[in-house]
């Protein structure tokens, strides 16, 4: 059994890495270790990530597909969870969320019964409908406090960081690829984009 940790965050601002060392602190009071991390900056509203794909593929049965919370791994439409969880299972991954203790189960038998099974599943599927639940509600607030500062006349928008747009006018001008200035900058393609548009 192999234990890949899946560590993800929403913006290329945000510190995907965060959760590395409460994780591996997790697993090591198991008296088991972490083989692999897989860390991406990416919406869990996409279905398709690049690192998830590559632990899935790296992936053998039996083997535990490792992560915080639950919305680390799903903030997805019921739909395309059902998807993505399909994947996970025919691959024969065991999914264990550090915050669910229902999910831990297979760290202290090396398997799991039909019973503890269904209840996990069911517990899978609960977190992921929250985190999704959760997504679209803080969205839905966030809309709603925006139109009430337009109709006062307060709305200005997010602030461009114009700090991060001359870096990004600096490496276009050395001729360097948007791979190479995302590499550098740890920034999104649309915010290169959007550099250059603007220039």
């Amino acid at each position: 059994m192999l234990i890949r940790a899946y560590l993800r965050a929403s913006t290329s601002e945000q510190d995907a890495h965060r959760a590395k060392d409460e994780l591996r602190e997790f697993i090591a009071g198991f008296n088991h270790r972490i083989a692999g991390y897989y860390t991406e900056n990416q919406s869990g509203t996409k279905l398709e990530r690049p690192e998830l794909n590559r632990l899935i593929e790296d992936s053998e049965a039996g083997d535990v597909l490792l992560i915080e919370k639950m919305d680390r791994l799903t903030r997805l439409p019921w739909g395309e969870w059902k998807t993505l969880k399909a994947r996970i299972m025919a691959k024969g991954l065991v999914i264990v969320v550090a915050d669910q203790p229902m999910t831990h189960a297979v760290f202290s038998s090396g398997k799991q019964n039909s019973i503890t099974l269904a209840l996990t599943e069911f517990m899978l599927d609960l977190g992921a409908a929250m985190a999704r639940d959760d997504h679209e509600t803080r969205h839905k607030r966030q809309a709603q406090g925006i139109a009430k500062a337009k109709a006062e006349g307060k709305y200005r928008g997010r602030r461009a960081n114009m700090a991060l747009h001359q870096d990004i006018r600096d490496q276009l001008t050395l001729g360097r690829s948007y791979s190479q200035i995302q590499e550098k900058l740890g920034c999104s393609r649309a915010t290169i984009a959007r550099v250059v548009k603007e220039s």
